[in-house]
C-alpha cells in the first residue's frame, strides 16, 4: 500500500467531521461533481485496514527501518498536507467560523483517534482508489446533537437519498468539500459510515445501483456488532477487538487479476501490535498442489541475485479453459499440458533486464516436448520466425522476435530436463539454463532452507531496476518535469534502499485443512 492511498484514507476517515452537519436534508442541488456507477461490489473489497486509531498508523509503518529511511519524513508531512485533508480542514474551518462552533480543527484529531475499519476497492486503473470508512461515534455524539441546528443553512451538504437500517429510515448525505470532490456519509445509533465516491452507492439516476451495496452499507450502520463486521469473515479476521492494525490484501488485486492460477493463495496481510509489525499469508488448503509447496527446485534453476522472486502455488488444472480456446489454432492439441506441469511457479525481475521481462520457471511431471513447442508456435506470430536449438546437454529452446510499445523482444521458451522456463528476454532464459549446466551461481546459493523459502527482495538490485526503467520511461530531454521530481526524490530513496542486504519470505507450514493465515517470516538471506 503506498502513501499516496493511505494519505487518502486518513483525510477521508476525517469527513466524518463533515458527516456531522448534515442531520437534516435539503436536497442534492448543491453537489458537484460527477454521480456515476462505479459498478464496484461493495460487499467483496480488494483489501481491508482494521485499526484502533487510524491517525497513528502511518507514524508506526515508519518503525520499520527499510519504510523509515525509503518514506522518511516526508511520508508523514505528505499525509497532513494531502490535497483532500487540506480541503476537508478548509470547510470545517469556514463552516465552524460562520455557525459560531467551538470544535475547530480538534473535531478532525477526536475522528482521526478513533477506532475504524476502512475497505477498499481498486479503480479502472488498479489503483486501490475507492473507500468506505466505519467508524463508532463515541465522542462525537454531542457535536452531531449540535450540528443537526445548523445543517439548513449550510449549502455544502445536501441530501442524497435515504436507507433502511434495522426498520429506520436513515438519511444519506453528500457533502461537497472540494472542487468535483464529494463524499457520501450517513449515521445510525452509534455508527456512522463515509463512501469515497457517490457513485459506490448511486447510479447515473440517483436511485441505489445495487442491492448488495445497500445491504452492506445497512449492516456497517446496524445495531449488531457482528454484522457490522460484515468484511471480517472473507479477509478471516479474528473475532477478538484490534489492539494496533492490521492490513489485509487480497492476492487477485496482487496479482493483477491472475489469482485463479494459484487459489491457493488468497491474501496477504500485515499486523502491527505491541511496537512490531508481522506479516501472515492466508492459504486454502483445498486448493494447493496435491504435490505441496515445496519450492526448493526452482530456486535451484533460478540465477543467482534477482531484484525480487516469488514462487507460487499453481492449480495446472485452471490452465484447462486457456488451453482449450486455443487448441483450434495449434498444430496438436494443448489440454495435456495441464497434467505435464507440476508443484508451483517462481517469477522472478532481475536487476540487468526490464521490469516488463520477468522469467518464470515451473516444473514438469511428463516428458512430451512436442506439446510445448505447440503451443509457442501458436503464441507467438502463429510459429512464423519460430527458431528452435537444441543444446549440449540436452536443453530444447524456441525463440522468436516480436516488436512491442516497449521495444523489441525476443519471447524464448526452454526445457532442460524437468525444468520449464520462459521469458519474454531471451537473456534470463539463457542464464537459467546456464545454472543448470552449473555455469552460474544459483539463488538456491544464498538459501539456507529453500524447500520452505517462498520470496526473495534484493533491495539493491531491486532500486538498480527501478531506477533504471524510471530513467528509461522519463527521458530528461522528453520529460523534463518529472524526470526532475524522480532525480531530486526517487533517486534518493533508491540510494538508502541499496544499502540493505537481501532478505526471504519464509513459509514455514501450511495448513492441512480449511483456510487459515499462516506466518510469513522475513530473514536475511544466507541466515
Amino acid at each position: 500500500m503506498n502513501k499516496k492511498t493511505l494519505a487518502k484514507i486518513a483525510a477521508a476517515v476525517a469527513v466524518v467531521a463533515g458527516g456531522v452537519f448534515a442531520y437534516r436534508a435539503f436536497g442534492w442541488g448543491a453537489m458537484t461533481g460527477p454521480v456515476n456507477s462505479l459498478k464496484i461490489d461493495l460487499s467483496k473489497p480488494d483489501a481491508l485496514v482494521v485499526t484502533k486509531s487510524l491517525s497513528s498508523l502511518p507514524r508506526d509503518l515508519l518503525t520499520v527501518p527499510l519504510a523509515r529511511d525509503v518514506l522518511r519524513e516526508d511520508f508523514l508531512f505528505y499525509y497532513e498536507q494531502t490535497e483532500d485533508r487540506l480541503g476537508l480542514k478548509g470547510s470545517l474551518r469556514r463552516i465552524a467560523y460562520e455557525h459560531e462552533l467551538g470544535w475547530g480543527d480538534q473535531l478532525i484529531r477526536m475522528v482521526l483517534d478513533e477506532p475504524a475499519e476502512v475497505a477498499m476497492w481498486r479503480d479502472a486503473d488498479g489503483s486501490l482508489k475507492h473507500y468506505v470508512i466505519s467508524v463508532s461515534r463515541g465522542k462525537l455524539a454531542r457535536v452531531l446533537e449540535e450540528a443537526g441546528k445548523v445543517a439548513l443553512k449550510d449549502t455544502q451538504l445536501t441530501v442524497a437519498g435515504e436507507l433502511r437500517v434495522d426498520g429506520d429510515k436513515v438519511p444519506v448525505y453528500a457533502l461537497n468539500y472540494a472542487y468535483q470532490r464529494n463524499l457520501l456519509f450517513a449515521a445510525h445509533g452509534d455508527r456512522m459510515v463515509i463512501l469515497s465516491h457517490p457513485g459506490m452507492l448511486y447510479g447515473s439516476d440517483r436511485k441505489v445501483s445495487d442491492d448488495k451495496a445497500q445491504t452492506t452499507v445497512a449492516k456497517l450502520l446496524g445495531k449488531d456488532s457482528a454484522q457490522q463486521k460484515v468484511f471480517h469473515d472473507q479477509f478471516h479476521f479474528e473475532k477478538a477487538a484490534q489492539d494496533g492494525h492490521s492490513i489485509a490484501i487480497k492476492a487477485d488485486f496482487l496479482s493483477f487479476g491472475y489469482q485463479p492460477f494459484f487459489g491457493g493463495l488468497e491474501a496477504l496481510r500485515f499486523d502491527f501490535s505491541k511496537g512490531a509489525w508481522r506479516s501472515q499469508v492466508l492459504l486454502d488448503a483445498a486448493k494447493l498442489p496435491k504435490e505441496g509447496y515445496d519450492s526448493s527446485a526452482l530456486w535451484s534453476a533460478l540465477p543467482y541475485n534477482p531484484s525480487s522472486c516469488f514462487t507460487l502455488p499453481v492449480d495446472w488444472n485452471s490452465l484447462q479453459p486457456v488451453l482449450k480456446s486455443i487448441s483450434g489454432k495449434t498444430s496438436q492439441p494443448v489440454l495435456p499440458l495441464a497434467t505435464e506441469l507440476s508443484g508451483p511457479v517462481a517469477a522472478c525481475w532481475y536487476g540487468n533486464s526490464r521490469l516488463h521481462t520477468p522469467v518464470f520457471v515451473a516444473n514438469r511431471a511428463g516428458g512430451n516436448e512436442a506439446l510445448f513447442e505447440s503451443l509457442f508456435q501458436t503464441a507467438i506470430r502463429d510459429g512464423k520466425g519460430i527458431e528452435k536449438q537444441q543444446g549440449k546437454k540436452g536443453e530444447l529452446r524456441w525463440s522468436g522476435a516480436v516488436s512491442t510499445a516497449q521495444g523489441d523482444t525476443t519471447p524464448t521458451l526452454a526445457i532442460s530436463g524437468k525444468t520449464v522456463v520462459f521469458s519474454a528476454d531471451a537473456k534470463l532464459v539463457d542464464q537459467v539454463l546456464a545454472v543448470k549446466r552449473k555455469e552460474l551461481p544459483a539463488a538456491s546459493d544464498l538459501l539456507p532452507d529453500a524447500k520452505h523459502t517462498v520470496g526473495l527482495i534484493a533491495p539493491a538490485s531491486l532500486a538498480k531496476l527501478i531506477e533504471e526503467e524510471s530513467f528509461n520511461t522519463l527521458p530528461s530531454q522528453r520529460e523534463p518535469v518529472l524526470r526532475g521530481a524522480v532525480d531530486a526524490h526517487l533517486v534518493q530513496r533508491l540510494q538508502a534502499l541499496k544499502k540493505y542486504p537481501p532478505y526471504r519470505m519464509v513459509l514455514k507450514s501450511v495448513p492441512s485443512k480449511g483456510v487459515a493465515w499462516q506466518p510469513l517470516e522475513w530473514q536475511a538471506a544466507g541466515k
